[in-house]
């Protein structure tokens, strides 16, 4: 058990096979928790209650009542089962639904909202089914957006700024299948007996205010297959999902029950803090271990015949978290793991959970310690601060590219760091200028020509960035900038004028020029 107590046992609170009652079994706990007396209750409950399990104590404070950001954070309650063979041609398929409350924060009026189907991009290959679908209890109308990668809700009535609303929907998921090779790049579905599933269910799209009242649009971007496409505000879940009992789920969020049921299922509870979305990944295969850092629990996960990797894999977690906890501020999660998945060479992260390819635990050892860093400082820099990253990708990734720098700094020294450095992204960099290949950082993702000139220049020309910032401020004043920057901006959007504004050029006015040379100043989104 995790977090400020222990849940009661579900079965006492006769949840067996039904999960209605987890709420109220929740709930219980915390009113136990604040020694209330039941009968004479006065006061109503705390609805950021249940999500605590997840959070460090400490943090807990960011989801107050009267947090304006916790208050903006759109609320979940999804419940889903895993059929391996239940969907047409024995094809892996998931059956859920979820009610979502979600709080306008203005300036504009929505008349409508516009949730998001992640798994039908292209680069997904998912295929979704909507159900019915009702808002505070209402049926309404709904229609799907171009290329089907959306739904569009249209509302009883307009929610004005500061209101809110409830919205309910069925559906059903049918999970793709690749090859069983470790050679697969498959960010969703199943392969090698790994089910891969980021942004299973329907989630509510980014609002992006325009500049006059009304003229804002509800984020619909779908990304290219070499860049990150999910782009979500923070948001709170309860997640009740039921899956085989052979498998072993990885997710966001913690787990705070768990229900052996008579069909060969099991049944369990997921509660998160804020995140940017909830990761189911599971596999029937998986061995682990587990060690602490910081109060929180952190867990490796593997293949048979890779043990020395996974074992490697969870020290080189376990550092990077230890380095970032000290320059860039604590890590709030009780929770983080890493895990093997069906993404060749490569690596990608999730809310608590770094996913890394399966041959980085074979024929790529040498680079599972770089992947791993780079990875786990996206929980700074994508889950805690997080930017559009089909528009602004340098944002994120240059910065998160950068804080393996200051890794290998802490753990090897500064000559090994900036051995990394000159050849990680200086000389790619340099061959790219000599091809006349080079470009701007402030880009997005569909301005680059290709995937190799997209990755040299957003990843190693934008960790050359920060590294220029760096040197141009002094390491004191750089680390501050970096905590500085996560404690003003944790669980929100930024754009590049939020960090630039951070950079304080009136006191720094040097740096100008620099942003000027390093071509980081925002572009416009291609629409």
């Amino acid at each position: 058990m995790h977090g400020l107590f222990p849940f009661p046992d579900p079965r006492s609170l006769s949840v067996r096979r039904k999960m209605t009652p987890v709420w109220l079994g929740l709930v219980l706990a915390g009113l136990l928790l604040a020694g209330c007396n039941l009968p004479f209750i006065r006061e109503p409950v705390d609805p950021y209650l249940v999500y605590y399990p997840a959070l460090k104590e400490s943090y807990r404070g960011d989801l107050a009542v009267s947090n304006p950001v916790a208050q903006q954070m759109p609320r979940y309650d999804i419940t889903f089962s895993l059929e391996p063979t239940g969907g047409a041609e024995g094809k892996p398929i998931l059956r859920g639904g979820q009610s979502v409350h979600i709080l306008n924060p203005g300036p504009d009026p929505w008349p409508n909202l516009v949730f998001r189907l992640y798994p039908k991009l292209e680069q997904y290959g998912g295929g979704f089914n909507i159900g019915s679908v009702a808002v505070d209890g209402q049926p309404v109308a709904y229609t799907f957006v171009p290329l089907g990668t959306g739904l569009k809700i249209d509302l009883p009535q307009p929610l004005l700024a500061g209101q809110s609303t409830t919205v309910h929907m069925t559906w059903s998921l049918t999970i793709p299948t690749w090859p069983d090779s470790p050679g697969v790049y498959a960010l969703f579905g199943r392969s090698q007996e790994l089910y891969s599933l980021p942004l299973f269910y329907p989630a509510l799209a980014v609002y992006e205010p325009g500049p006059a009242l009304g003229s804002g649009r509800w984020w619909q971007e779908n990304g290219l297959v070499r860049g990150d496409a999910a782009f979500n505000v923070s948001s709170l879940f309860v997640v009740t999902g039921t899956l085989p009992s052979d498998q072993i789920p990885v997710t966001s969020g913690v787990a705070v029950t768990s229900t052996v049921m008579e069909n060969g299922s099991t049944q369990r509870v997921w509660v998160t803090g804020p995140v940017r979305e909830f990761l189911l990944h599971t596999s029937n295969r998986f061995e682990q271990t587990s060690a602490e850092v910081a109060g929180t629990q952190v867990t490796s996960y593997w293949l048979p015949g890779q043990n020395a990797a996974g074992r490697a894999a969870l020290n080189y977690t376990v550092a990077a978290m230890r380095v970032y906890n000290d320059h860039f501020g604590g890590y709030p999660f009780t929770q983080m793991a890493v895990a093997v998945a069906p993404l060749e060479y490569r690596g990608m992260e999730y809310p608590q959970v770094s996913l890394i390819g399966v041959q980085s635990y074979t024929d790529y050892r040498g680079e599972l310690e770089f992947l791993i860093a780079h990875e786990v400082a996206h929980q700074w820099w994508y889950n805690m601060v997080h930017n559009d990253p089909v528009t602004h990708p340098w944002l994120d990734e240059g910065l998160a590219e950068y804080s393996v720098h200051i890794y290998y700094e802490s753990m090897q020294g500064r000559t090994a760091a900036d051995t990394l450095q000159n050849q990680r992204w200086q000389l790619p960099v340099n061959l790219l200028i000599g091809r006349d290949g080079d470009t701007a950082v402030g880009q997005p993702v569909a301005a680059y020509e290709s995937g190799s000139q997209y990755e040299t220049v957003v990843y190693g020309k934008g960790a050359l960035f920060f590294a220029a910032v760096r040197q141009a401020l002094g390491e004191r004043a750089f680390e501050k900038l970096l905590r500085d920057y996560l404690a003003e901006d944790r669980w929100t959007i930024v754009t590049p004028e939020t960090f630039l504004a951070r950079l304080d050029l009136a006191a720094h006015p040097d740096l100008a020029s620099l942003i000027d040379e390093w071509g980081v100043r925002p572009t416009p989104s291609i629409r």
